[in-house]
């Protein structure tokens, strides 16, 4: 919308600039040719002036008295052809005397006149009712004055009145040819700004079109998603199902063992070694069922070191066994978390065999453990392959795995996501852009409300 209002605005300063370009030029063109006009009549004035000197010292009367014998400003004046049109009337103003004389004697008086005699004016602009009262055609006039000065300081004028009607009607020409050209202008701009607006119209169809396909995509993808975590908490359900019998025979077992393990301190150790797993077993179990079912953690406030400890301790020999070095660095005072403590563990101890599976032989994990501004991170860092940006975008779908096939499940982080989703928190994942190289996994928890140091 913002852009269609531009185009418009865009297109009505130009008709504005447009329109007010000609009307500027074609009144300095009528300013002109009004200028030009009141020149002629002071040129023709000025002729006539001294026609009417040269009159008067031939006739040896340089006062009003001339006229007393028969004599008309007519017969004073050398009438040209233009003063016999009848667009052109002149007028002569004897010394001392108010009202104006005709060329054939007739006394006329014209206030806008004697009073630019008066002020001894060379041009004046008569407008259409003046020069009507002075016998031209009822449109605007141009007067030409002229003076001259006969014997002991007798001063005669001269005034010649002609219609500007040319003039105006050339004008009126001017202002249609005015209003011609500003609506061929004004439909050239109105077609190029229609076609500007058409091609924007298009542009914004296509891109809502696109928005469509797009949230239609992501909705589609939003509903894999969710059939996908759906079928996974069916998978959990199924398989704790499943799980519980051969876990009950384990146990029963482990339990025998430890019965008939009297004396044998590594075959006691050994057997409690089990029933303490089957039981952590049938603990997170529990914990996925209530998830699955939308039942809340239970939470209590846990200190994020013991849950490192642990989840280090619980991963100790995987990583033994693939000859990948793991260092913890764990802060002396931390705040507490509101948690449920086996499931966080179990979400770090995924990303812990995720970073190590990750490594070859030799290589290395880092777990880091900060509280900064209300969180507290749980950073996992391993040296290994890495991971691409569109591959972490995708990390925390169910079944998805970069790992070969046969190796992974693609369940670890997705479960991992979903446990940190219901702590209140965040997992993010992506390339360890700090060494150039591996893969960078961080769990973020709120701080417990009014949790203490540790």
């Amino acid at each position: 919308m913002r852009g269609r209002a531009v185009i418009v605005a865009s297109m009505l300063a130009a008709i504005a600039l447009v329109t007010l370009l000609a009307w500027w030029d074609e009144q300095r063109e009528a300013d002109a040719a009004m200028s030009d006009l009141e020149s002629e009549q002071s040129v023709l004035a000025a002729g006539l002036a001294a026609d009417l000197r040269a009159h008067l010292v031939a006739a040896g009367r340089t006062d009003e008295s001339v006229f007393d014998t028969g004599v008309t400003p007519g017969d004073l004046l050398d009438v040209s052809e233009p003063i016999r049109d009848e667009q052109i009337v002149a007028f002569v103003a004897p010394p001392g005397g108010a009202a104006l004389r005709g060329l054939g004697g007739n006394l006329i008086r014209s206030a806008p006149l004697e009073d630019a005699v008066a002020r001894r004016l060379s041009t004046l602009r008569l407008s259409r009712p003046e020069a009507a009262h002075v016998g031209l055609p009822e449109r605007t006039s141009v007067a030409g004055i002229a003076s001259i000065e006969v014997g002991q300081g007798r001063r005669w004028s001269v005034i010649t009145v002609t219609s500007a009607a040319r003039e105006r009607d050339r004008e009126k020409r001017a202002v249609w040819r005015l209003v011609l050209g500003v609506l061929l202008a004004s439909g050239l701009v109105i077609a190029f700004g229609g076609a500007a607006l058409r091609r924007q119209r298009k542009q914004l169809e296509l891109q809502r079109e696109l928005a469509v396909a797009e949230a239609q995509r992501e909705r589609n993808e939003e509903l894999m998603r969710a059939e996908r975590v759906a079928t996974m908490g069916t998978f959990a359900l199924g398989i704790a199902h499943e799980v519980s019998t051969p876990l009950g025979v384990i146990v029963g077992r482990a339990e025998q063992l430890l019965g008939r393990a009297q004396g044998d301190e590594r075959l006691a150790k050994s057997a409690q070694a089990i029933l303490n797993q089957a039981d952590r077993i049938q603990h997170i179990v529990r914990r996925f069922l209530d998830m699955a079912r939308g039942r809340p953690p239970s939470m209590e406030q846990a200190d994020p070191a013991q849950i490192v400890r642990a989840a280090v301790s619980a991963v100790e020999h995987r990583f033994a066994r693939a000859r990948v070095r793991l260092d913890a660095d764990i802060p002396s005072t931390m705040p507490l978390v509101q948690c449920d403590r086996d499931l966080l563990e179990h979400a770090v101890v995924n990303l812990l065999l995720n970073a190590c599976e990750a490594c070859e032989p030799e290589g290395h994990v880092s777990l880091t453990a900060r509280a900064d501004a209300g969180q507290v991170g749980f950073v996992v860092v391993d040296d290994g392959a890495g991971i691409s940006p569109e591959d972490a975008a995708r990390a925390a779908e169910p079944f998805f795995t970069t790992k070969a096939e046969g190796s992974g499940t693609g369940l670890g982080l997705a479960i991992a996501t979903e446990i940190v989703k219901s702590h209140r928190g965040e997992l993010a994942i992506g390339p360890n852009e700090a060494e150039g190289r591996g893969t960078r996994a961080r769990i973020e928890i709120p701080i417990a409300p009014g949790g203490a140091v540790s």
